[in-house]
């Protein structure tokens, strides 16, 4: 009986961990109107100094739609995040964001460098992938 729960167990921590970039989760926010995505690139670049950037950044299985974003120190970004597809979140440590679903959040690009972003939601196997960066200029 035991050894029966603890299959019954694994199968479905399996199960819940394999959907949770299965699933279908999409989010009606409206796109970035002042972010500029060449459309051969994944690359995205603010024009603007001490101004408010509005970003959007869409994850979808095992990746985001934009790998790079440049933006200038001293902006402040409002960063809206989609799932186009699965379970994701997005993560910046540098600048004490995360969320964990589809939102809106903002910072101050207060520090220039090359900062990492990453799914902030384990997702499954191919969860370490996602990531990209945000370049403050």
């Amino acid at each position: 009986m035991k050894k029966q729960l603890a299959i019954a167990s694994i199968a479905l921590a399996t199960v819940l961990s394999l959907s949770a970039c299965g699933s279908n989760s999409t989010n009606t926010a409206a796109t970035n109107a002042n972010t500029t995505t060449p459309s051969n690139s994944n690359t995205a670049t603010s024009n603007s100094t001490g101004g408010t950037e509005d970003i959007t950044i869409t994850a979808k299985n095992f990746e985001f739609d934009q790998k790079e974003i440049h933006i200038k120190k001293g902006d402040k970004v409002k960063l809206t995040f989609k799932n186009a597809a699965g379970s994701h979140g997005i993560e910046i440590p540098d600048y004490n964001v995360k969320l964990t679903s589809a939102g809106t959040t903002e910072f101050t690009a207060d520090k220039a460098g090359t900062f990492e972003f990453n799914c902030a939601v384990m997702c499954g196997g191919g969860h370490s992938k996602m990531t990209g960066k945000i370049i403050v200029e």
